[in-house]
């Protein structure tokens, strides 16, 4: 009995390690997506790179809290994805409820996609279903961006006892992915990937020494690319002074 607890809890160890660092086999062309008030849809290529195994795709769009959602769909919800092909699932507006959406700001939202293996003939066999999952920002009307517009320089730091706050004017989320006192240098306590919501401020541990008068912040453009720019730093702030400079 004890040795047959023991494999359940080695075997439950194995499953969470390789379901951590095994790559999806059902991948995303993409890692966000960006859905315009007056696209009725947005096309999102689906690659099974298992080049030997077809699998299922299940897909479907939450709320920032993790919900199911009714104003956007995922279509179709299931497909079969056969080995190295690959396929479109499309992210449809529902019209009624995306109106009642905040309309000064971007609305969060999860697209998620699970890749369900075919069930194996041998009963022994542990099989995972490998799941993806990308944020998606709708954008409504009034805020929509060209291509040239850059508002999360914008953002801001400020200093409260060593610690940074960043405060985000905008009415876009801001996804920052680096603050340093240089490109090469994280500050401490900072986490990468924190998202400054619309309109908001988001209070962090990272540290800046009080000397310090320089910090690089890196943020996720709208294509998932890094930008690096510089802010220049007062005893109480820091805001953006260049791009693409070096330290």
């Amino acid at each position: 009995m004890k040795n047959s607890r023991r494999s359940r809890v080695i075997l439950l160890a194995l499953a969470a390690a390789w379901s951590q660092y095994s790559p999806a086999a059902v991948n995303v062309d993409r890692t966000r997506i960006i859905m315009d008030a007056p696209q009725k849809t947005v096309a999102i290529t689906l690659n099974n790179d298992d080049k030997t195994t077809p699998f299922l795709a299940q897909s479907w769009v939450t709320d920032a809290d993790g919900v199911r959602t009714d104003a956007l769909m995922a279509l179709p919800p299931l497909q079969r994805i056969d080995a190295g092909q690959k396929s479109q699932v499309r992210i449809t507006q529902v019209r009624g409820l995306t109106d009642k959406l905040p309309q000064d700001r971007e609305t969060l939202f999860w697209f998620n996609v699970r890749g369900v293996p075919p069930k194996p003939e041998d009963d022994n066999v542990l099989q995972l279903a490998m799941q993806s999952q990308l944020k998606l920002f709708y954008r409504p009307k009034a805020i929509i961006r060209s291509s040239n517009d850059q508002p999360e320089r914008k953002l801001t730091a400020e200093r409260n006892a060593g610690h940074l706050t960043l405060r985000n004017p905008t009415p876009y989320y801001i996804t920052v992915a680096w603050l340093g006192a240089d490109r090469s240098h994280r500050l401490s306590g900072f986490r990468e990937g924190v998202m400054v919501p619309p309109l908001g401020r988001l209070p962090l541990k990272a540290v800046l020494p009080a000397e310090t008068r320089t910090l690089w912040v890196g943020y996720i453009d709208d294509y998932g690319g890094l930008q690096m720019n510089r802010y220049a730093c007062d005893a109480l702030n820091c805001a953006f002074k260049d791009a693409g400079a070096t330290s």
